[in-house]
């Protein structure tokens, strides 16, 4: 099962990472006046994410007899789309069956926009790179732009079957390595095939592994974007959050303002909020499966390691090399919990 088919209720690490976007949103939206904006994002068949904006921030509420902001949902797949339309939390969402990049293409943005590209496939990742940093130069300041990109290493391929390749062996590998790469160099060979002169100086074989492809891929969009951004002399970009996180499959996201060249407050706003990160330093979040009484007992007490009698580290294993109570009490005000309802 991929991680964009996973139900939400067994995602609690995109549901917090959603929850930071909409914390940085509400942040914003004293001073940006967000309420009046269009967003654009995909939805998925629930349209879960309109539902909080429109919620949390007011994009598409009803004033007298006007619709304040607007609410575009965009889908491909007929079917999906059909089922979007059925599903719609909100009666001012409107549906439009088409591909993001040509709702974009077809779409002139006269205001600002809150524009969220989830990627969730790899296929053709240099292309989805490529085409969020290009809409850094054709959005009106003051837009915010959010990108969701696959960081599953194992997207790169496995070697053919019969392919002569070094064995490592507590981290050393034989010498011939010309003729016998280890996976992970025969991985950095796609990873250059895939992404070309996208890639930063530095990056080695060694960033082709599961904690460590997340940020390399971000590492990646920051360079295609301030590249881009160079080229506009009345704006500038100022990144305000990046995550890594897996549910399923590993994600990165990242998110940035469009400021102009003048605006020095929303950079403040921005860096001065607690969960302020940057591609170079992108929150990693892996929540440990707690039980109620687990939850209850690190959220009240300081000395969690005392109070539980056992070291959680040792008993969680961590994919993305986190600690489990400190990212806990990083995000506990925003860890999901899911229950049973009757209906």
């Amino acid at each position: 099962m991929s991680g964009s088919s996973l139900p939400y209720r067994l995602r609690p690490n995109k549901a917090v990472d959603r929850e930071l976007f909409l914390s940085l949103l509400m942040r914003l939206t004293p001073k940006l006046g967000l309420e009046k904006y269009h967003y654009v994002g995909l939805g998925g068949p629930f349209l879960e994410d309109f539902r909080l904006l429109h919620s949390r921030i007011g994009i598409g509420r009803k004033k007298g007899s006007r619709t304040v902001g607007r609410l575009t949902c965009v889908e491909s797949e007929l079917e999906i789309h059909k089922r979007q339309r059925f599903n719609r939390p909100v009666a001012s969402i409107k549906c439009v069956h088409s591909t993001l990049e040509e709702f974009l293409d077809q779409t002139t943005f006269t205001t600002p926009a809150i524009i969220w590209f989830d990627y969730t496939t790899p296929r053709g990742i240099a292309l989805q790179i490529q085409r969020f940093a290009e809409t850094v130069g054709t959005m009106p300041i003051g837009s915010i732009l959010r990108v969701t990109l696959n960081a599953d290493p194992g997207s790169l391929g496995e070697p053919p079957s019969g392919k002569n390749l070094s064995v490592e062996v507590d981290g050393e590998a034989s010498a011939d390595r010309a003729h016998k790469p280890t996976k992970a160099e025969w991985r950095f060979q796609r990873f250059n095939e895939r992404l070309g002169k996208l890639v930063p100086s530095g990056v080695s074989a060694d960033a082709m592994t599961f904690r460590k492809y997340g940020p390399t891929i971000l590492r990646v969009l920051k360079l295609a974007v301030e590249k881009q951004a160079l080229s506009f002399a009345d704006r500038r970009i100022e990144w305000a959050l990046a995550t890594h996180y897996a549910d399923g499959q590993p994600m990165v996201t990242a998110a940035l303002v469009v400021c102009s060249r003048e605006d020095s407050a929303a950079e403040k706003l921005i860096k001065d909020w607690e969960f302020y990160a940057t591609p170079d330093d992108p929150h990693r979040i892996e929540l440990p499966a707690l039980s109620s009484l687990e939850r209850l007992t690190m959220e009240s007490n300081s000395n969690v390691l005392r109070k539980l009698g056992f070291d959680l580290a040792e008993v969680v294993d961590s994919r993305l090399g986190v600690d489990p109570v400190a990212v806990f009490k990083k995000f506990y005000r925003l860890y999901p919990h899911f229950s049973r309802v009757e209906l």
